[in-house]
């Protein structure tokens, strides 16, 4: 093969759960295999979320940073970060006539890393921006930074699209779409599908709330016990919301709780299981999904804007749920797509294969890569500003960062001011609002509580006022939507502030918010019924 570059990924979640994850271990072990160098640098995971045993090929140089603290908990601080990723970046270069290719993934300030190293050694390093979420942050993060970045990555044609629509016609050549690759094997072996034992069930994946929705598995596990389809539902992985799931199964006996057993065990579960299930409220391109069409799984995953109609065609590889009726509960509309791939598995289950075969081997997606980095390390130098700060997120008070725009405190102490004597609640305590505490200070006597979307935010507190969801906004007058990255996808859905009575402000004109699209631990590990120990082991 052709000389490639050498690779070095950023993982700032740590080496837990995570689609990401086991996309970057398959392309630095398949880069390795070939002869070239590549490399991960592994942070400290966040909270709630265990690490995993993954499988890491001897020749891929790790760098382990979980000996400092984790990224999100000094924003906009990358000083410690700086001299470990220059010692990666240096030594993967060594001995190389091409640049380093890097690629940050997921959190801003991973680019800040970039940023402050290409300000001291540009020539050795190139930047590439991977996007994996269709979600207003990411198209904001690869904005914020696209003087950095040689080339941009988009995995799914819907991120593709809008992440076209968003760089200016300069920079949209920049933009090549790469679909993340799997293992398929050469044939599948399944045996009996469903029909005398009861429906193998499988959720693999972060055990998460906001995007993964995974409270709702208890519900539709008992929805087909109502709807009389046996079946048994087995969750694999971890994270925060791991302990809250137990606690909602434990009066469900079909469902069992395994937490993170490895890639090794997943393929093996996977290789047994009929049905997938993903109700995700975003995705990116679904790296779990392709994991399962690969061995005959089934998926039942929700209709969400990017990746799922290029994963599954629908009634023919997987079932597409669409979002449930006003009213009823996501758990019933899993459920009956689950009901329907159950009367088509024998159909369904070799045309997922076939389909992963076709459009997601793991063999063509590391040819695009490879294309890809001997591209980019062609590219001239890039260098961030040196009168520009490196950070993404800003330490508040005057100046503009990631999260909040140069005009951003002004903006905030106008509308305040003329909502003077109202009683105001507060939508967001991510960043945006964490820089601008000192104006929120200012006026707290108008500030009844905040509001979050995050249901594991609800009922703590922030500056001691109350953290409510949305639906518990009841004794305010007025909702301040304090966020610029977020801000047009709440304001689509003020409609549940409206009917409390409460008016909604927007700090920032239409335009100059993010202009993406809308998109649409505790548990004691066990082993699934239909898999040994062993195989797990």
């Amino acid at each position: 093969m052709n000389r490639v570059p050498p690779f070095l990924i950023a993982l700032p979640g740590g080496l837990s759960a995570s689609g990401v994850v086991a996309w970057a271990l398959r392309v630095c072990n398949g880069l390795v295999a070939r002869g070239g160098r590549a490399g991960i640098v592994v942070h400290a995971p966040p909270g709630g979320q265990a690490e995993l045993a993954w499988e890491i090929d001897p020749r891929v140089r790790v760098w382990d940073l979980r000996d400092l603290c984790r990224i999100e908990d000094r924003p906009g601080d990358v000083g410690a970060f700086v001299p470990r990723y220059r010692e990666a970046i240096e030594a993967l270069a060594r001995g190389q006539s091409e640049p380093v290719i890097f690629s940050p993934n997921l959190v801003g300030d991973c680019y800040a890393i970039a940023a402050a190293l290409s300000q001291v050694i540009p020539s050795q390093m190139r930047v590439v921006g991977w996007l994996h979420n269709d979600i207003p942050y990411e198209y904001h993060v690869q904005r914020h930074y696209a003087r950095l970045i040689s080339a941009f990555v988009p995995v799914s044609g819907r991120i593709e699209e809008t992440l076209r629509a968003q760089l200016g016609a300069e920079r949209r050549g920049d933009v090549r779409r790469i679909a993340y690759g799997v293992e398929v094997p050469a044939e599948i072996a399944r045996g009996e599908c469903g029909g005398r034992r009861p429906l193998r069930v499988v959720y693999s994946g972060r055990l998460e709330e906001t995007q993964k929705r995974v409270m709702c598995l208890p519900e539709l596990s008992r929805e087909l016990t109502r709807g009389g389809l046996a079946h048994e539902l087995v969750v694999l992985g971890d994270g925060p919301a791991a302990g809250e799931l137990a606690r909602a199964s434990a009066d469900v006996p079909s469902i069992r709780l395994c937490g993170g057993i490895g890639a090794a065990g997943v393929r093996e579960v996977l290789a047994q299981a009929d049905v997938l299930v993903l109700p995700s409220r975003h995705e990116g391109l679904s790296v779990a999904v392709m994991e399962a069409m690969a061995l005959g799984c089934v998926p039942v995953i929700t209709r969400v804007a990017s990746g799922a109609s290029e994963l599954v065609e629908d009634g023919v590889s997987g079932v597409l749920v669409d979002e449930p009726r006003e009213g009823e509960a996501l758990g019933g509309a899993m459920a009956r797509g689950v009901q329907r791939a159950a009367l088509e598995l024998a159909a369904m289950s070799p045309e997922a294969w076939r389909r992963a075969r076709a459009e997601f081997s793991l063999l063509a997606h590391l040819e695009r890569v490879c294309d890809l980095l001997t591209h980019v390390a062609g590219q001239p130098a890039r260098s961030w500003p040196t009168n520009r700060p490196c950070g993404f997120a800003g330490a508040g008070g005057a100046g503009s960062s990631g999260s909040v725009p140069a005009d951003g405190a002004a903006r905030l102490e106008a509308l305040l001011k003329a909502l003077s004597g109202r009683r105001l609640f507060i939508h967001g305590t991510g960043r945006h609002t964490l820089e601008l505490a000192e104006v929120y200070a200012r006026f707290g006597s108008s500030i009844v509580g905040f509001i979050d979307d995050d249901p594991a935010k609800h009922g703590t507190t922030l500056w001691g006022w109350r953290v409510l969801s949305p639906q518990e906004a009841t004794d305010g007058t007025d909702v301040v939507i304090s966020s610029w990255i977020n801000q047009g996808v709440i304001f689509a859905r003020r409609g549940v502030y409206e009917a409390l009575g409460l008016v909604v402000h927007a700090l920032y004109e239409p335009e100059s918010s993010a202009r993406a699209p809308l998109p649409g631990r505790g548990a004691t590990p066990q082993t699934p019924a239909w898999v040994s120990s062993a195989e797990l082991a």
